[in-house]
């Protein structure tokens, strides 16, 4: 199974973070929270170091357009690390981008045409702010598309329709941003009137709905969990966690999971005077579901699931 990387195309990726954020240098919704911006190659580098030390071998980078996405320092990362940065293009909830911007106002066809480039050509180095592309050799492999509370958010729908059309076009999986851990189903139902499988869409966020009947329907359609919240405990204690991965695994479905860690804050790497750190996934969590007798899930999740998941599958 092929899988697109920063630095190319890749047969074997190894135990994968599947949520992750390295590089958010600017825009509005990093200088509106300061705490988002990651901007430090070196701050990255030694987060990755630590957590290479322990087996880490690739991650999702999920910053999608209007983040400061910089696809020179994630190339930087993986050349100085050897860790293998799969990198998004699309989008993140409509509230954070402007009402000028290009995605409330081009076409479907014209967005999808913009996505395709990315992953087939490479990502611009400014985010498609134009009016110039500065085209890097680093290519996207996946597409985000992201979802409000419990609803889709302003013109979401038809982002969904140019994302799984160039989803389609180039294999490349959908990877969603569920805000709250809701509207799993909606997704997963817009993405397949548009032709794409469940099992090419990862939901993300998903366990801060810690409702295991919840988890298990989605899963039973083919789409993958992205458990991302261990470590992060104002949003809740591992234990739930620990709770979803027996009770799904119990199920027989521990072939849709999905860990990382989503340290999408200054305040979350302790190289920059913070916490958990992205070595807290495989030092302190694995080992707790490996004492539960959850190792073999644990395994899957980090290192099976992932390479299925993010396989480039030509439609």
């Amino acid at each position: 199974m092929t899988v697109r990387t920063v630095l190319g195309d890749v047969e074997e990726i190894g135990l994968t973070y599947a949520h992750e954020h390295f590089f958010m240098t600017g825009d509005w919704p990093v200088r509106n929270e300061p705490d988002y911006r990651l901007d430090s190659l070196e701050a990255a580098v030694a987060e990755v170091t630590a957590a290479r030390r322990l087996g880490l071998s690739a991650v999702v980078e999920m910053t999608p357009l209007g983040f400061g996405r910089s696809p020179s320092l994630m190339k930087a990362l993986a050349e100085r690390t050897g860790l293998h940065v799969i990198a998004v293009t699309g989008f993140h909830k409509s509230t954070y981008y402007s009402d000028a911007h290009w995605l409330h106002h081009y076409s479907p066809g014209e967005i999808a045409e913009l996505l395709v480039a990315e992953i087939e050509l490479g990502m611009d180095e400014y985010g498609l702010v134009g009016p110039l592309v500065r085209r890097s050799p680093a290519r996207a492999g996946a597409i985000k598309i992201a979802t409000s509370y419990h609803a889709f958010g302003r013109g979401v729908e038809r982002l969904i329709g140019a994302v799984a059309a160039a989803a389609l076009r180039t294999g490349v999986p959908v990877v969603t941003h569920c805000d709250k851990g809701t509207m799993g189903h909606e997704l997963l139902d817009a993405l397949a009137s548009h032709g794409v499988r469940a099992d090419r869409v990862v939901l993300g966020h998903i366990d801060h709905n810690p409702d295991a009947g919840y988890l298990a329907s989605l899963a039973e359609r083919g789409a993958y969990l992205a458990f991302d919240r261990p470590g992060r405990i104002k949003y809740g204690p591992d234990s739930e966690i620990v709770a979803l991965v027996a009770e799904l695994a119990g199920r027989g479905l521990e072939h849709r999971l999905l860990f990382g860690m989503d340290l999408a804050r200054r305040s979350y790497w302790p190289g920059l005077g913070g916490g958990p750190g992205l070595a807290y996934l495989l030092e302190r969590f694995v080992p707790r579901l490996e004492a539960e007798g959850l190792g073999e899930a644990a395994k899957a999740a980090l290192i099976a699931n992932p390479r299925a998941a993010f396989a480039l599958r030509p439609h």
